[in-house]
């Protein structure tokens, strides 16, 4: 009988790079498993890719899970479902980190821990992520022989036979048979003049590079308009030629909705939603307030996984997470410990002291 072996735990993904942040979960089973990731990146980027990354000894060693897509408000997401037996040949225990990389150049941007924290040599984690990333490019062609190597045989036995059928040929003719030369075409030039190369100076003046504008002229281009004085500012508004400038208060985070202070650790186990919560906006919701401020992101199935915190006074007092889901008589596997809310969805509170 195989023992039920179920593990739940929420992974911070700490910045390798400026302009990157996100979180993964790990949910596993002991014949299922799967990673859910959630990143921000800066605009531009390329793609990212996401790896486990193990250590036996001295040696890093790192299993590619897939790229991240884009969602419709702009974030980054990844979904891998997995046997915690198998993971490119090895079992979940033995892979002790997590990494985001740029697909492209294996350039490592985030980083986790999957078990406890473990210290690691970022540079040897990185070129274990580069080296399961990148393919070797300099390898030679398994098709082309080495120089000095002889040809293929059936290249030889081609060769053969095409010499032999020339020798019967030859074997054909008589030997004192005149040959006749063969003819020779019309309007053809009996010698070609070479063109003539050109002469130093002016191979010189072709690839001469442009010359570049003085610090003076760069400066004359890129010298910003001046900004009038505040008294004529002033003097417009009272003469009614302009409008006084309005102030535009920035975008609202659900940490600023909440009043809570982001510059400082939050008591656990809220600490692991400080990034989320300092960076997205809060988030409609079907569910009850009861104080709640929301946070939504996109499910690759479908839905908004709704990510909530209740606060008095600038101190968190409730955590809750609601999954869309349809009603059933038990939770599903995996939501064990959530309760049906008839707005459709599987939550789950967890109180704060």
């Amino acid at each position: 009988m195989i023992k039920n072996d179920y593990r739940r735990a929420f992974i911070m993904l700490r910045p390798a790079a400026a302009g990157y942040g996100g979180h993964a979960r790990l949910e596993r089973r002991t014949l299922t498993g799967s990673l859910y990731f959630i990143v921000t990146a800066p605009e531009g980027d390329g793609p990212l890719a996401a790896a486990l990354v193990g250590r036996q000894g001295g040696d890093y060693y790192a299993a590619v899970l897939g790229e991240f897509t884009r969602d419709r408000r702009g974030q980054l997401t990844l979904a891998v479902p997995f046997d915690p037996r198998a993971i490119d040949g090895r079992p979940l225990e033995a892979y002790w980190w997590v990494a985001v990389a740029d697909a492209a150049s294996g350039e490592t941007v985030l980083t986790g821990n999957v078990d406890g924290s473990r210290e690691v040599d970022p540079a040897a984690l990185e070129r274990a992520v580069r080296a399961a990333l990148i393919p070797a490019r300099d390898a030679p062609a398994a098709d082309l022989p080495e120089p000095g190597e002889p040809e293929p045989a059936e290249m030889e036995s081609d060769v053969k036979i095409y010499r032999s059928s020339r020798n019967r040929a030859a074997e054909a003719v008589p030997a004192n048979a005149e040959v006749a030369p063969p003819p020779v075409p019309e309007n053809v030039p009996t010698e070609i003049a070479p063109a003539p190369l050109p002469t130093p100076e002016e191979v010189l003046a072709e690839i001469a590079p442009t010359p570049l504008p003085s610090p003076e002229e760069v400066l004359a281009e890129v010298a910003p308009t001046p900004l009038p004085s505040p008294e004529e500012v002033l003097a417009e508004v009272r003469e009614g030629q302009c409008e006084p400038p309005q102030s535009v208060a920035p975008p609202q985070s659900a940490a600023q909705a909440l009043g809570l202070d982001i510059t400082t650790p939050w008591i656990e186990p809220a600490e692991p939603l400080r990034r989320l919560f300092a960076t997205q906006a809060p988030a409609e919701s079907p569910l009850a307030a009861e104080g709640f401020v929301y946070v939504a992101t996109v499910l690759p199935q479908g839905g908004d996984c709704l990510t909530g915190l209740r606060a008095a006074g600038g101190r968190i007092t409730g955590i809750r997470y609601a999954l869309p889901g349809a009603y059933a008589p038990e939770p599903p596997a995996g939501l064990e410990d959530y309760a049906w809310n008839d707005a459709g969805y599987w939550v789950l509170d967890i109180g704060v002291s």
